[in-house]
């Protein structure tokens, strides 16, 4: 449905330095997908959403939907925003305030250039979108007497309500609070499903991202630094910025001992000592390596259980916090390393005592440094 090609778009700050921007990204969106591009703050992520809404005019590059060319930097072809079939949801939901949330939605229907609707086209499409997001009951209410979700979801109907070919959300849950933004996290991804509609989605949420996404692009500082799916993202991590972006892990460093291909196991000789890991991709003997494994894949067990074995590492618990379904332990390593480990509470482990943590081979992942 959608595909962005080599994209440039550089900022320049006032003193004429570098302020910025996206550097060579290509992701291609499948039809019915929910993609989303996640970073932190100033990475190139709203920056590549305008690019493909029209707002903002790339360097080089292309970018098509539905296989007609939107923008293309050889040819400085440019489709105007107001011709791009695209709905766009943005932060600040820029409902207007002297509309009814009926007039709201149906402004996009009265002021299109791509078609004529009739009052009776309109006064169908809106009541079918507003039934769509719960907001049907309220038509005829102003929009400033709506809640922030349902201002939300009104912004959401308006974006819909024109049946675009693409959806485009920036962070549209993050000016509500926590316990509202997990159900619209929700409700959004029901109605995407619903309605069928390609939607590209930026946040900096990881939580979000990993809840609601068919597949992510993750940026960091204008590149794009891995694309895959939410599983592929978190359990086999390319960078030491994408393992530490998404959710908590442990890292440590050291050389790969022998020559490894892409999803062999190999050895690396680390800081903890000789580790067997999995590594998605080819490295050579002696390279930098470093090694991340997830808290949750780590095991627990008793010093008292035998020789130590492959993947062992010997510490003190030097903190327990009790999180309800999971306890999170922080182990000392000799005084060297932290290591974190959530583990089911009830195996008995406390502050003060010396334990083994197992890093199974498997889940221990080996990344360039």
């Amino acid at each position: 449905m959608l595909r962005v090609q080599d994209l440039f778009k550089r900022y320049q700050a006032q003193a004429g330095e570098p302020a910025g921007g996206v550097f060579g990204v290509t992701f291609e969106v499948k039809k019915g997908e929910m993609f989303t591009l996640l970073g932190p703050s100033g990475c190139g992520k709203t920056t590549t959403l305008r690019c493909i809404a029209g707002l903002e005019t790339p360097d080089t590059g292309s970018i098509s939907l539905d296989n007609e060319v939107m923008f293309d930097g050889a040819s400085d072809k440019i489709v105007q925003m107001y011709d791009r079939d695209i709905g766009m949801v943005f932060q600040s939901y820029a409902i207007w305030p002297h509309m009814t949330v009926f007039e709201n939605a149906a402004y996009p229907l009265r002021v299109s250039r791509r078609k004529k609707y009739t009052r009776e086209d309109i006064e169908k499409s809106v009541d079918h979108v507003l039934e769509m997001v719960g907001l049907l009951k309220f038509k005829r209410r102003s929009a400033t007497q709506l809640s922030g979700g349902q201002q939300q979801r009104l912004a959401l109907a308006r974006a819909l309500v024109r049946e675009p070919k693409l959806l485009l959300l920036d962070e549209p849950l993050s000016n509500l609070d926590a316990q509202l933004r997990e159900q619209m996290r929700a409700e959004l991804k029901r109605i995407q499903l619903e309605w069928g509609v390609t939607t590209i989605y930026v946040t900096h949420d990881q939580a979000e991202a990993m809840a609601i996404s068919d597949r992510i692009a993750v940026l960091d500082h204008g590149l794009m630094v891995q694309l895959g799916t939410p599983d592929e993202i978190y359990e086999l991590p390319r960078s030491e910025f994408v393992a530490n972006f998404i959710g908590r892990t442990n890292m440590f460093r050291g050389q790969c001992i022998n020559v490894a291909e892409a999803g062999s196991m190999g050895t690396v000789r680390s800081e903890i000592g000789d580790v067997r890991c999995h590594f998605p991709a080819k490295l050579g003997a002696g390279e930098n390596v470093s090694f991340v494994v997830r808290p949750e894949n780590i095991q627990l067990r008793d010093v008292n259980g035998g020789p130590a074995g492959d993947n062992v590492v010997e510490g003190k618990i030097t903190n327990r916090v009790y999180l309800g379904e999971i306890a999170e332990y922080s182990i000392d390593l000799d005084g060297k390393f932290q290591l974190l480990v959530r583990a089911p509470p009830g195996n008995g482990a406390k502050a003060g005592d010396r334990v083994r943590a197992y890093l199974p081979p498997e889940k221990t992942i080996a990344i360039f440094s």
